[in-house]
């Protein structure tokens, strides 16, 4: 069985890869996107998903400690390694103590600092690629493709955002914080700016239909109202983070 689910929110992840083994389908590959489930005895497995140190790859220490522990390496993505175990060896925790944990929270807070600098350089080589582009007709391709970054860039603020929340709850266990401090979240990206975005990307990337047939006498139309619904979704957006400001 595939299904496809895009999360940038690990913890959720490795609820939502409990909640399939539960149900009798354990997790055995991804890509992009895509998760590859087969049939497995109802809760006969344990997820959990890890960073790495580096991009597509762990190292060989890494796969040793893990095989130790009984711990299975199903698939490696970018940054992201996802383990399972099996659930009657016993509970499946990766990190026990809040300073291992504070040290995880701080290198996925770290990788997402770093792809949102590379997703805005990307955005400004699309927006100058559009703004020296001879045939003006062809803009919607850099154009497109700035917003869909733009959008992933309103993810990962927000993801920043969360797991800086949960370092100073662990500091503040730890005593490096002070309790009762305010918390981060006021003026955060709302998710609706980032659904309008990537509509309008979608907008821009729709390919010209030949002039004269039936396909481009709908496609005016239809790319507009997928731009007027995009731009609804982007002013809301930024209505509900000027309101969260605010508060």
């Amino acid at each position: 069985m595939v299904k496809f689910k895009l999360m940038l929110n690990k913890d959720k992840e490795t609820e939502y890869l409990n909640e399939m083994a539960a149900q009798g389908y354990a997790m055995t590959g991804f890509f992009a996107g895509f998760y590859t489930f087969d049939r497995c005895r109802p809760g006969e497995y344990v997820y959990q998903v890890d960073i790495t140190e580096g991009m597509f790859r762990v190292n060989n220490d890494y796969r040793e400690f893990m095989w130790e522990m009984g711990v299975e390496i199903v698939c490696i993505w970018g940054m992201w390694v996802i383990l399972r175990k099996k659930a009657a060896e016993g509970p499946f925790v990766l990190y026990t103590d809040v300073e291992s944990t504070i040290e995880h929270y701080e290198k996925i807070k770290k990788m997402f600092k770093i792809a949102t600098i590379l997703e805005l350089s990307l955005i400004v080589v699309e927006l100058v690629g559009a703004a020296t582009m001879e045939n003006k007709a062809d803009i919607g391709m850099p154009l497109g493709f700035a917003c869909l970054l733009a959008a992933f860039v309103v993810a990962f603020i927000r993801e920043i955002s969360r797991v800086e929340g949960i370092l100073r709850e662990l500091r503040e266990r730890t005593g490096a914080e002070s309790p009762g401090k305010e918390r981060k979240g006021k003026g955060l990206p709302s998710g609706f700016l980032s659904l309008g975005l990537i509509l309008n990307g979608i907008g821009c990337l729709i390919p010209r239909a030949e002039e004269g047939g039936w396909l481009s006498i709908l496609q005016g139309p239809a790319k507009w109202m997928l731009h007027g619904l995009a731009l609804v979704l982007v002013i809301a957006g930024l209505v509900f983070t000027m309101r969260q400001h605010g508060e």
